[in-house]
């Protein structure tokens, strides 16, 4: 590892717009995403919502535009946050927020193993080294703190290395939470049919009530329930169970 001085890395760096720059009334359906603090809480940047503006505003922000391959760091607010735009992001350009500086670094420093280095411990204590105590949470001279940190980094192929190791897992986290999200909505959905609608498959195999099956009216639960069905206690039933066994 060497250490080195982060403004030798740095290609371009730039603050996000003063918050006049963009107000309410220049967000639209769709356009030009604008980020904030809920697209910064992963390593790599988060698409679920947006904020947009036109590309005609976007253009006239200048260096406020962030492109895929650079870091967006929050220097006002929540900090700590550190996040890369990935090359297959939804978008080809961001606008960042007032609360927000890009990076754009050089050839000698890969941007999604910078993520995961400002993620770690050592990095936020680098990254958080020049925070302001005194009222809102802020970095002090964001920018030109942030060129002279002095960073112990991995040489270029160590850090391909770990990028695509770190970034293999991270996918196959992704991937694991897509999966139990999708049982998760399975099962609320059989639970919906099943013991809401009451549409259970019959011994034919059809839905219940929609096919037919008698309905009675439960006093308990104020509604109908299938013919056979009874309303009792969990624990009840359980400590029924265990005497049965026992």
């Amino acid at each position: 590892m060497m250490e080195i001085k982060l403004k030798n890395l740095i290609k371009e760096i730039s603050m996000g717009p003063f918050g006049s720059d963009i107000k309410v009334d220049n967000f639209i359906d769709i356009g030009i995403p604008v980020l904030n603090g809920s697209n910064l809480t992963n390593h790599k940047l988060v698409e679920d919502s947006f904020n947009y503006i036109s590309e005609e505003k976007a253009n006239s922000l200048g260096k406020a535009n962030a492109k895929r391959g650079d870091i967006v760091i929050t220097h006002r607010g929540t900090l700590g946050q550190v996040s890369f735009i990935p090359h297959n992001s939804k978008y080809d350009r961001y606008v960042i927020s007032q609360s927000q500086f890009r990076v754009r670094f050089n050839e000698n420093l890969d941007p999604i193993y910078f993520s995961y280095l400002m993620k770690s411990k050592y990095g936020q204590s680098k990254l958080l080294s020049f925070k302001n105590h005194v009222g809102v949470p802020a970095l002090a001279q964001a920018t030109t703190n942030f060129k002279n940190l002095e960073i112990k980094i991995h040489d270029k192929i160590i850090q391909k290395k770990i990028a695509s190791t770190l970034s293999l897992l991270d996918d196959k986290i992704e991937l694991n939470n897509q999966i139990n999200d999708n049982l998760e909505r399975m099962a609320k959905t059989l639970y919906d049919y099943w013991f809401v609608q009451f549409d259970f498959p019959d011994e034919n195999g059809k839905p219940y009530k929609s096919s037919g099956g008698k309905m009675i009216w439960n006093e308990i639960l104020k509604r109908e329930i299938p013919e056979g069905w009874k309303v009792t206690v969990f624990n009840d039933w359980i400590e029924k169970q265990r005497l049965e066994i026992g």
